[in-house]
């Protein structure tokens, strides 16, 4: 059973290490400022990557850095823009609301990358997926607008939301604008040597706030909390999902990406007592079934383009 399901269970596993991390490190910023929270759990992130990678590259005899040879300013730029930009606005957004409302946001990023392709070139949308497309805009808006107390468009609630659109978008471009780097450098490579000039970015921005943060108040369970979100979140999760595209086809595995929300909505109410409004669960829906409906359009395009059905 392990050999025909390993695939599966190794993907659901990283689902619900991304879905549980919405809620995990909203208890390190309850005690730290987010960019110190971000510059800690990196330093663990880019630990973990060397290691992948290092492994990677002497097994096929190659040098640690032999992926910038012909791609250095593509990877630095494509990790400022990851690690730096993107993951600015992921820390600070998931700070100012809930993390089932940040999680059904970020569920909107596929959008954005196909978007991103289809103006760059890299991809074309097929007509059918445009209806998939204007659903889950209607349905991210929808939950933004009920993931706030009140529509206030000068509430945390609502800035907070704001953010993690914004690092929806940036997430899609990211993943849209790594795809052709990918024919070239491996995903462990990409992640750490994307991560390395940028963790020095992340420390001097949060430098400021480390004399604020209350040590005596850092328990356990928050480095633990640290810990998890930059060693399994950002580190071994990048891993696994790319051997899941690898081994189960990128339609198969981004079917799975639906469940991180899910598990989302259902640790925050656990774990931090967040309530869960109908207005965010028929965002949710919404947002799933126009995603539903661009992955059945692109099937179908595949469809007639290869002749093999769907």
């Amino acid at each position: 059973m392990w050999k025909k399901w390993k695939f599966e269970i190794i993907l659901i596993a990283t689902v619900a290490v991304w879905g549980l991390n919405f809620p995990v490190i909203k208890a390190a910023l309850n005690v730290m400022h987010p960019h110190v929270v971000n510059a800690l759990r990196f330093t663990v992130s880019v630990t973990v990557l060397a290691a992948v990678h290092v492994s990677r590259q002497r097994a096929a005899n190659k040098s640690v850095f032999d992926p910038y040879r012909g791609h250095a300013l593509k990877i630095v730029g494509l990790g400022l823009f990851g690690f730096v930009v993107y993951q600015l606005c992921f820390i600070i957004g998931v700070d100012n609301t809930a993390a089932g409302t940040a999680a059904l946001i970020m569920a909107s990023a596929p959008i954005w990358t196909a978007v991103t392709g289809r103006i760059l070139g890299i991809e074309r949308i097929a007509v059918g997926a445009w209806l998939g497309l204007a659903t889950t805009l209607v349905g991210t808006s929808v939950i933004v607008l009920a993931g706030t107390k009140s529509v206030s468009f000068g509430s945390t609630e609502f800035f907070g939301n704001i953010m993690i659109l914004a690092a929806s978008i940036c997430w899609g471009v990211y993943t849209a604008l790594s795809k052709p780097l990918l024919k070239h450098v491996s995903p462990s490579g990409l992640a750490f040597l994307g991560l390395l000039p940028a963790l020095p970015i992340l420390y001097v921005i949060s430098v400021p706030y480390f004399p604020a943060v209350a040590w005596q108040d850092v328990s356990g369970w928050i480095w633990l909390a640290i810990v998890f979100s930059g060693a399994l979140s950002t580190g071994a999760a990048v891993i696994t999902w790319n051997i899941a595209v690898r081994q189960l086809g990128s339609s198969h595995t981004a079917a799975f990406g639906n469940m991180v929300p899910v598990v989302a909505l259902v640790a925050g109410y656990y774990l931090l007592g967040e309530v869960v409004t109908w207005g965010q669960i028929a965002g949710g829906a919404i947002v799933i079934s126009g995603l539903w409906v661009m992955r059945q359009a692109r099937r179908r395009e595949i469809a007639l383009v290869t002749g093999v059905g769907p």
